[in-house]
């Protein structure tokens, strides 16, 4: 006799009333299956591709009201964090968004070794959107750079009120700045403008710094984190587990932009000094594309490692160096024009770069190819030389994504000479040539 529909509410409500949540399979020890939503415990005989062992990636996305939208980012938020950049932020501003108004600039010294490395970043406000923004430049000069991952590898993390670790040269760098100045200037702003929503944003290291001031601005009760959004591009992990899950829970409109292979948000994996593992909070939105107006995106469910972006093999700086189809760093420092086209990346994007060099030994010319140079995806160096036998830097190698950024730089002055030397090379004369390739066919026309 077949079962009677109440028999079959019944079944349903118990099957409803004993399935798990994410959260409440992982923490009954669980895991929780990705591929058809069930938790799936320890157990070896089920099959599944795609499991989470991690409450901060049990699948989630933002609430309807703090959804992520691409051109209020690309012409609205993008100047804001573009002008981090200039001594003169109502520049870029005056381009881009006349309403808003810059209202101080500040510049601390933020390292022990050298006088030269400054951290920077503005505040400022919109009478008209009712808003406040808070904007942090990103990493300045090779110094800087140094201090970041050789200084930075060699401190850890430390303790950040009682919500977690952050990494200590960020967190000295933020301290910096905020003690420097920038606090006294947001205070003073939201004394001014209480009830206007404050918008922290920031790029590479400054996305770094602007995430821990938006903690600070929520732990300190300067506002509440439902009054903040956290726009964030290219930023380096700066947070253990344990803030990034507190974070994540605390601030329902936070954004961290990730250009497809920008080597930056993949680094730091791990803090090696207190052997823990660093996480990105929620929400991570992945450009695997060229970012042009129009281009997809993924909101990412899970927040970090292994999955969205953190599953990438190859690394690329140029990728990190455009956002939005556009050089930042050029456009900021010819202040932000309303004409973006001579700011877009020089040959697009799936391309690399072949330089040649003719030894005055009269001997074939030695080739170095610069994947991904401009824009392209493999951010590798390669000698192609009778010496090397082809032997190039291995993947991932943070020598040769300095070696391509240097090479990069080179490349620019090459645009308008030519010819030009470049450091760390054996070629003194080298000739530039451009070869193009579709990034599925991993070719070049040479």
């Amino acid at each position: 006799m077949p079962a009677s529909p109440a028999a079959y509410l019944l079944l349903h409500l118990f099957l409803r009333l004993t399935a798990k949540t994410c959260y409440e399979c992982l923490i009954d020890g669980g895991q929780f299956c990705l591929e058809n939503n069930k938790c799936i415990g320890n157990s070896t005989e089920i099959k599944c591709e795609k499991s989470v062992d991690l409450s901060i990636n049990c699948p989630s996305v933002p609430a309807l009201q703090y959804a992520y939208d691409d051109e209020f980012v690309r012409y609205t938020v993008l100047p804001v964090i573009a002008a981090a950049r200039r001594p003169d932020p109502q520049v870029c501003l005056d381009n881009q968004l006349p309403t808003m108004k810059a209202f101080k600039r500040r510049e601390a010294n933020c390292s022990s070794l050298f006088s030269d490395v400054k951290c920077a970043g503005y505040t400022g406000y919109d009478e008209t959107r009712k808003l406040i923004v808070l904007s942090i430049r990103g990493s300045h000069g090779v110094h800087q750079y140094y201090d970041l991952w050789k200084i930075g590898n060699q401190n850890g993390t430390i303790p950040f009120f009682d919500v977690g670790r952050v990494t200590k040269v960020f967190h000295d760098n933020f301290e910096s700045l905020w003690f420097g100045g920038l606090g006294e200037d947001l205070h003073h702003l939201i004394k001014t403008y209480p009830d206007f929503e404050i918008w922290i944003t920031g790029y590479s290291m400054g996305a770094s710094l602007a995430l821990i001031t938006s903690a600070y601005i929520a732990l300190t009760g300067m506002s509440h984190p439902h009054n903040m959004k956290v726009i964030l591009l290219g930023c380096p992990r700066c947070t253990d587990y344990q803030f990034a899950m507190w974070h994540s829970m605390n601030f329902p409109y936070s954004y961290h932009i990730i250009h497809a292979h920008d080597y930056a948000p993949r680094v730091p994996f791990f803090d090696n000094i207190d052997n823990i593992s660093l996480y990105h909070p929620r929400t991570e939105v992945w450009y695997n594309n060229e970012m042009k107006e129009g281009d997809g995106y993924i909101i990412c469910e899970q927040a970090d490692q292994p999955f969205c972006s953190s599953q990438i093999q190859n690394l690329s700086t140029p990728d990190h160096m455009h956002y939005f189809n556009m050089d930042i760093t050029r456009w900021a420092d010819h202040g932000c024009p309303k004409n973006r086209e001579d700011f877009k990346p020089i040959f697009g994007t799936h391309q690399r770069i072949i330089f040649e060099e003719e030894k005055d030994s009269g001997g074939p010319p030695i080739k170095v190819i610069a994947f991904g140079l401009i824009g392209g995806r493999d951010a590798d160096v390669e000698r192609k030389d009778s010496a090397t036998g082809g032997a190039g830097c291995p993947r991932r190698s943070y020598g040769c994504l300095g070696a391509s950024l240097s090479i990069r730089r080179a490349f620019r002055s090459a645009i308008s000479s030519k010819y030009f030397t470049a450091s760390g090379l054996e070629a003194r004369d080298i000739r530039v040539r451009t070869g193009l390739f579709p990034s599925s066919a991993g070719m070049s026309n040479d």
